[in-house]
């Protein structure tokens, strides 16, 4: 089919090719369908960390920005939060489960995908099961799921995008280049790797072009400069969009990159020299050589479309490149992205006989694996809570504390939600709190008896907190303190009543 985007028309697929076109051939009503059912475990481990009290980190900023914004009727008072896309999408009911309801419908659907691919593959359906069991029951697919929505829905889109990229590459169908264009350029705003992904995408058409065997022409370079820009532009254009956006208010086009919250950049790790950089290969590539079943998956493709093992390993390689640069890439997430190559790289049609040995590489890597994120502080705490079932003592006192700050009248409470981020997601409500992003804050950080009623402030903040900073020693004048516990201590005004009080 020829399309008016791409200057060179190109080939019409062959009836066989358009049998093999991927996630077309069903309904959106087949697609929900199934999506609900694969969701379905995700949903209760994530809603049993939920009842447990466990909150990511990751959850707890989108949340608390999602009551702020939902309790102003003002988007613009998250200002440039990164990435926007979840945060729209829990706006729709901001609540401390939301997301991780969210996360699980998203892997849910990721889940569905994988299946897809494993029934082309020609897999039998307990073998199916049970590889699909082995990939998902564990630490970091889980926590990816339940406690990583941002992650775990740009990670979906990028699967998305990769079948319609495909369909464009392999098989010429320009419908589905659009597609695959325009879900790289949505995954940006859950994602900052979405951008990279993109452009590695787009680098890689001329290598898939030339696995198909087609003759080097002048019309041939024009058709393969069409299908990169296809693939490109729609991320390169969110990027920049967003940059440009940055920069007219802010002044900087790269703030985005440097908020707390985002997390793009790694601390520790962009601003080191290059001999220290080369000292990290030997780790990625111990964590290389534990993910079995890539390397099993890349033998498949070696022994049957060997053509297709270069484009292969480059994807698998990103990761390692990614951190190498300096970039966060949280370790689940880069497990996760290793598991998701490995199996929609599988060749079509394989062996019976390979199924079982899928199922055995499977579970071997994720008992590595598990030992790869043993150092994750977070990811051992949610384990530690959904193994035992008991609930962590510093969750129950966090939320009882956040309980009490929700119950003060509106705008009384000065804090920055740069620190007091999770008790704003505990409380599940913005009404009581007058953060950076109100009006009044600016005269109540100077003049707090005349604007507020308390003040909460972090005696240990990790990041920039204008009101710890002016107040976490002692309080201002007409200040006393009403209570507190671990790290946060609350002042009262002296004629205010006191939020700690007995009824």
């Amino acid at each position: 089919m020829a399309s008016a985007g791409i200057s060179t028309p190109l080939r019409r697929p062959h009836p066989r090719a358009t049998e093999e076109l991927r996630l077309v051939e069903l309904s959106w009503r087949q697609q929900a369908m199934r999506v609900a059912l694969f969701s379905v475990p995700f949903l209760a481990v994530a809603l049993y960390g939920v009842h447990l009290g466990f909150l990511s980190n990751a959850h707890a900023h989108i949340v608390a920005k999602s009551l702020l914004a939902a309790d102003r009727l003002r988007l613009e008072v998250i200002g440039f939060l990164y990435p926007p896309l979840p945060f729209l999408t829990v706006l729709l009911y901001p609540r401390a489960w939301t997301p991780a309801v969210l996360g699980s419908v998203a892997a849910g659907a990721t889940a569905w995908i994988v299946w897809y691919d494993l029934e082309r593959a020609g897999l039998p359906r307990l073998w199916r099961m049970l590889l699909l069991a082995a990939v998902v029951a564990t630490p970091s697919s889980l926590f990816l799921a339940t406690q990583a929505y941002p992650d775990m829905l740009a990670l979906h889109l990028v699967i998305v995008a990769w079948h319609y990229y495909q369909n464009f590459i392999r098989y010429q169908h320009t419908f589905s280049g659009f597609v695959a264009g325009l879900v790289l350029g949505l995954a940006f705003y859950a994602h900052f790797y979405a951008l990279l992904y993109g452009l590695a995408l787009a680098l890689l058409v001329p290598l898939y072009r030339r696995l198909e065997n087609r003759t080097v022409s002048t019309d041939e370079r024009w058709a393969t400069v069409s299908q990169m820009l296809v693939t490109a532009f729609p991320v390169l254009w969110a990027a920049t969009s967003w940059t440009y956006i940055n920069w007219v208010f802010t002044g900087n086009p790269l703030t985005y990159l440097a908020d707390p919250a985002a997390a793009v950049f790694d601390p520790a790790r962009w601003q080191a020299p290059l001999d220290e950089r080369v000292a990290w290969l030997p780790a990625f590539g111990r964590e290389l050589v534990a993910q079995v079943l890539l390397l099993g998956s890349a033998l498949l493709v070696a022994w049957r479309q060997p053509r297709r093992l270069l484009p292969l390993a480059a994807l698998a390689l990103f990761p390692v490149v990614i951190r190498l640069a300096g970039l966060n890439y949280a370790a689940p997430l880069a497990l996760g992205t290793y598991t998701l190559i490995a199996l929609v790289a599988l060749p079509e049609r394989l062996p019976r006989w390979v199924a079982p040995i899928l199922v055995v590489l499977a579970i071997a890597q994720g008992a590595l694996n598990a030992t790869l994120v043993a150092g994750e502080p977070e990811v051992e705490q949610w384990e530690r809570v959904v193994t035992t079932g008991q609930p962590q003592a510093s969750d129950l006192t966090e939320r009882a504390f956040a309980e009490r700050l929700a119950a003060a009248p509106a705008r009384s409470i000065l804090t920055d939600d740069r620190s007091s981020y999770r008790l704003i997601a505990r409380a599940e409500t913005a009404h009581p709190f007058l953060l950076p992003a109100d009006a009044e804050f600016a005269r109540a950080l100077e003049q707090p008896r005349w604007y507020v009623r308390y003040i909460l402030v972090d005696s240990a903040p990790a990041g920039r907190d204008l009101v710890s900073e002016r107040f976490g020693e002692r309080p201002p004048e007409n200040f006393v303190v009403d209570g507190g516990t671990g790290r946060w201590i609350v002042y009262r005004r002296e004629d205010a009543p006191s939020l700690f009080a007995e009824p």
